[in-house]
């Protein structure tokens, strides 16, 4: 047993102790099983499905449904009647994302980037189902492009998920392959060979462009921002009207969105200097 006088010496010791008996709410941390259940499956499932992974009897895995679609922790498609993560799953990975230094470092340099440029701007990271926006900042006129947080964007026909790709090329190899052959822009046929050439080139420079993409009438411009392990965590995107947009590898968006991303790594690494406004 911890006398007081060993609380108050040692008190992370006793703080320690204290936390192997504490109690809890079991029904919550069943809950809690069953959102790490719909996480790892990637896709949505059944009662079965939560029944048998949990060993816990249908109709009870339902009544814990119950409350965790009234949270917004669970959503269930009305078709299927298959669970999958709700809106408050997504706002809290969102924020938890947010939280990571990396990424809140990038923020207000971003928002820095879209001011001197009078562009659009996306900041990604990679998230469970891939590239995932964390922050849209747009001008005062909408571009409607349908991209905004949370969104996912696709690795091969996003600048944005192009620059993910190749630096991770070879931990994404069969989501690429998927990819390609889905949401094709009209016209456009990339076999993996060229791909392939393209992930080279954005290596080589730094950089990824694409015109009418991510939809028709947008072109994009993508750099990635590396931590001290000189591993990729984010991605900056600079996007606008066609008409209006500067694509060219040293133009004055390219330039500027470099200066950017180099920025933010070397902060990552610990010797950036204070960024100029």
């Amino acid at each position: 047993m911890v006398t007081k006088q060993q609380a108050k010496e040692n008190p992370e010791g006793y703080a320690s102790g204290a936390r192997k008996e504490q109690r809890g709410i079991q029904s919550m941390e069943v809950g809690g099983r069953f959102l790490q259940y719909l996480a790892d499956a990637g896709e949505p499932v059944t009662l079965a499905d939560l029944s048998a992974r949990s060993g816990i009897p249908t109709n009870q895995v339902f009544t814990y449904m119950v409350s965790l679609l009234r949270t917004g922790l669970v959503k269930r498609d009305p078709v299927t009647s298959k669970y999958e993560p709700g809106p408050l799953s997504l706002r809290l990975g969102l924020h938890a994302l947010r939280l990571v230094p990396a990424v809140r470092k990038a923020m207000e340099p971003a928002l820095q980037l879209a001011t001197r440029t009078e562009q659009s701007v996306l900041l990604a990271t990679w998230g469970d189902l891939g590239p995932t926006v964390l922050q849209s900042i747009e001008p005062a006129a909408s571009l409607h492009a349908g991209v905004h947080v949370g969104t996912v964007m696709s690795l091969a026909h996003s600048t944005t998920g192009r620059v993910f790709a190749a630096y991770k090329e070879a931990e994404f190899e069969d989501r690429l392959k998927a990819d390609l052959g889905s949401q094709r822009p009209e016209g456009e046929n990339i076999t993996q060979a060229q791909f392939r050439d393209i992930l080279a080139d954005i290596r080589k420079r730094g950089l990824a462009r694409g015109e009418g993409m991510p939809i028709p009438g947008i072109n994009s411009i993508s750099a990635p921002v590396f931590d001290s392990n000189k591993e990729i965590v984010l991605v900056l995107t600079l996007f606008g009207v066609a008409g209006n947009f500067d694509v060219s590898w040293k133009g004055t968006l390219a330039s500027s969105l470099l200066e950017t991303t180099r920025f933010l790594t070397e902060q990552n690494a610990g010797n950036a200097e204070p960024a100029v406004v």
